[in-house]
């Protein structure tokens, strides 16, 4: 037995002690791993994959980032992670159920690991503070807001209001754009009714700075995507997010 094969076998990682994250990103957006990097602990740490399309339709491009991510995922080459966060909250809203299901699936024979989608991670965040009745705040243009309430409705919650960042657009790229500030200015100015948690609803739009100061507005929780990626892919590992108004 070679005893260098054997310690180096039994000694941790020098890097990602605590875990390793896969991180899928729209090709364009600059937010995720900014948001991620800030909430991920000093041990845990993400590779990153861009997700891709060419086409210059919004929703094509929003659908194709998970139908195609078995085969952006060959990228790892087997490079070994504890869990995927796919990184774009639009794209479930524009896929039919039995095709996210599909894609998810063939994406998680390639990484060899589970597929934690924006949404989904959402749905536990509200389910952890039992919320039921939701404001949904977002940056998308109206066709998207539209599906984004349809899906919402669909997995059991109840859109009591919903509010808009403006991006004087229809192309989500210009999403990319936004800082938190604008995102304040919106919601300081929306009436929740009687919602039981606030969803910041897209993963482009900086939030961070302004969740705890949102969430003591409302008084009600406050949760945005890209927060609520972190905790679930956290959870893995047995783990909670950093400070998380950091900017």
């Amino acid at each position: 037995m070679n005893p260098t094969a054997t310690a180096n076998q039994a000694s941790p990682r020098d890097y990602a002690r605590a875990g390793r994250l896969g991180l899928g990103t729209p090709q364009a957006n600059p937010t995720v791993e900014a948001e991620i990097r800030r909430l991920l602990p000093f041990d845990v740490d993400y590779v990153t994959l861009r997700l891709t399309s060419p086409s210059p339709d919004p929703t094509t491009r929003l659908k194709a980032y998970l139908t195609d991510l078995a085969m952006h995922a060959k990228q790892f080459a087997g490079m070994k992670i504890d869990a995927f966060l796919f990184a774009c909250t639009a794209t479930s809203y524009l896929l039919d159920a039995a095709t996210q299901e599909r894609a998810i699936a063939d994406a998680e024979a390639v990484l060899g690991a589970p597929v934690i989608t924006a949404p989904a991670a959402l749905i536990a965040q509200l389910q952890a503070v039992g919320a039921q009745r939701i404001a949904l705040v977002s940056p998308y243009p109206a066709p998207i807001m539209t599906a984004a309430v349809r899906w919402w409705g669909a997995q059991g919650f109840e859109v009591v209001r919903q509010g808009g960042v403006d991006i004087h657009s229809d192309d989500t790229v210009h999403i990319y754009g936004l800082q938190s500030a604008d995102a304040w200015a919106a919601l300081r100015q929306m009436d929740i009714g009687n919602a039981d948690a606030v969803l910041l609803s897209g993963t482009g739009m900086p939030s961070l700075p302004l969740i705890d100061r949102a969430s003591a507005h409302f008084g009600v929780p406050v949760i945005s995507s890209n927060l609520a990626l972190a905790r679930e892919g956290l959870k893995r590992f047995g783990l909670t997010p950093t400070q998380h108004n950091r900017s």
